[in-house]
């Protein structure tokens, strides 16, 4: 039996950049660039990933297409055509500061 198809089939079904750069036989920043060109462009170039959180992924599905294809699938809904799309959107609101935090509880007082 081909060992490769063996390797395939042992990927999880969503791989990490570091994973797919492997697959790839890429380094890890050329994979990370490769899925900000992702995000940046809507899916339309780049390797395919997902964002979960803080966390990119990128589909088993998605990186066998783009292998044996060339084509890369697109994960990223598109409302509007000519909108651009932010990559950003997902991402968690950044945390209060500190002082903030500080000032708050000051407010309260002690008993």
């Amino acid at each position: 039996m081909d060992e490769s198809i063996d390797e395939w089939d042992s990927l999880p079904i969503m791989l990490t950049i570091d994973e797919a750069a492997r697959v790839f036989r890429i380094g890890r920043s050329k994979a990370y660039e490769m899925a900000a060109t992702y995000t940046s462009t809507g899916g339309m170039q780049g390797l395919p990933c997902l964002r979960l959180g803080d966390l990119l992924r990128v589909p088993k599905f998605a990186l066998h297409e783009y292998v044996t294809t060339g084509r890369v699938v697109q994960l990223i809904p598109q409302t509007n055509a000519n909108a651009t799309p932010d990559a950003t959107a997902s991402r968690k609101p950044a945390r209060k500061s500190r002082t903030t935090d500080r000032a708050q509880l000051s407010l309260l007082g002690s008993d």
